[in-house]
């Protein structure tokens, strides 16, 4: 079968009748006949009968209605990454990226690439890990950056910086703490915890739960807001050590802890997409702020 046997097929389905296939393909109502008898020629069965000016789906299109679908959607998908395609101006480019990385790095990384690149826009979104790969697997962005790592064979991954989970404590607390402590002992404090969901969440600490001193005072969405928080005297916050960089040290200290949990940012591209010059400066900037930011904080 064509595609455009497919597309009349699908529509016929969806809409009932060939008027409604017409107006949804833009076709004339004897186009969307012709077509339709040919698929069924090729075929060689009926796919509709007619009934009372309808048209009724036979058992064997029935049976076809879930690949029509499947086939139509995918069509869907290639205009959209073709339209992608056409309408990209090589003078920007798109960053996806988790928001911790976002709120820690990308200010200072942008300002540095625009100094390099001043004819080159940035467009920055930020965005869980699976719709990051949503948008390279579509084209509808140049680098990713996450925190995260799911193997998947579409995406090339590369660890561009190293880093490691800290605790930012309040200075009214720090006074009583060493500069380096075990997790486990995270557990009698009060904690400001990110949701199992993020990228270091609850997953991390196996802390006692289900008594007061086990049960976190606040839990917050990213690791940007609970370092917000702690400056705040709200609790200790467990988190990456590039956004901890960023944490006003008059407020709050910053402990080692132990055993050592490793952080790291990936540069995520599309398996078959070549970086572009400006892309790959961009991610070496990045690298060089996030290296700056994490050798900030004693160790």
């Amino acid at each position: 079968m064509k595609l455009s046997h497919l597309d009349v097929c699908n529509a016929v389905l969806m809409t009932g009748s060939v008027t409604g296939a017409a107006k949804l393909l833009h076709l004339s109502q004897p186009a969307v006949t012709k077509l339709l008898h040919s698929a069924e020629n090729q075929l060689g069965f009926k796919l509709f009968l007619r009934e009372k000016n309808k048209l009724v789906p036979t058992s064997e299109a029935l049976l076809l209605q879930p690949e029509f679908q499947a086939i139509a959607h995918r069509l869907d998908r290639l205009r959209e990454f073709s339209r992608t395609l056409a309408s990209q101006p090589s003078h920007v480019l798109r960053v996806a990226c988790a928001p911790s990385i976002a709120a820690a790095l990308i200010p200072q990384c942008v300002e540095a690439f625009s100094r390099q690149y001043p004819a080159v826009s940035c467009e920055i979104e930020t965005h869980v890990h699976e719709a990051i790969v949503q948008k390279l697997m579509q084209g509808q962005c140049d680098v990713g950056l996450s925190l995260a790592s799911l193997p998947n064979p579409a995406i090339v991954e590369d660890v561009v910086a190293s880093g490691t989970i800290v605790a930012l404590v309040p200075k009214a607390i720090k006074q009583d703490l060493p500069a380096e402590m075990a997790i486990a002992d995270l557990a009698h404090l009060p904690l400001i915890r990110v949701p199992p969901g993020g990228p270091h969440g609850a997953e991390l600490f196996p802390l006692p739960q289900g008594s007061a001193s086990g049960t976190p005072r606040l839990t917050v969405s990213t690791n940007y807001m609970a370092m917000r928080m702690a400056e705040r005297g709200l609790g200790i916050a467990s988190i990456d050590s590039f956004t901890a960089a960023q944490a006003d040290r008059r407020l709050v200290g910053v402990v080692q802890l132990h055993p050592l949990i490793p952080v790291r940012i990936f540069h995520l591209r599309a398996h078959r997409a070549q970086a572009s010059h400006a892309g790959r400066r961009f991610v070496q900037i990045l690298a060089s702020v996030a290296a700056q930011a994490h050798h900030t904080l004693p160790h």
